[in-house]
């Protein structure tokens, strides 16, 4: 599951553990990421809000200028 846009914002899964999105843009970027977690509500354990991925293993998220976004299967509550 990785992804990259070619610049300086890059995201990758752990299989079925966890999701790991970084952006070291200026800008912020929006994009729907493509994991291999089963469907739920999951904690980003980078700010402590909820991401919940569908039934397709997929979420959409807005990370700031040089944030980052983690997430993984053994934390699904903030």
């Amino acid at each position: 599951d990785w992804w990259d846009n070619g610049g300086d914002a890059i995201a990758f899964g752990r299989g079925s553990k966890g999701y790991v999105a970084i952006n070291h843009e200026s800008g912020s970027l929006s994009r729907t990421y493509q994991t291999s977690l089963p469907a739920g509500t999951y904690c980003n354990v980078q700010n402590n809000t909820t991401v919940t991925v569908g039934s397709s293993g997929q979420f959409t998220a807005t990370l700031g200028a040089n944030t980052a976004l983690a997430i993984y299967a053994g934390k699904s509550s903030c």
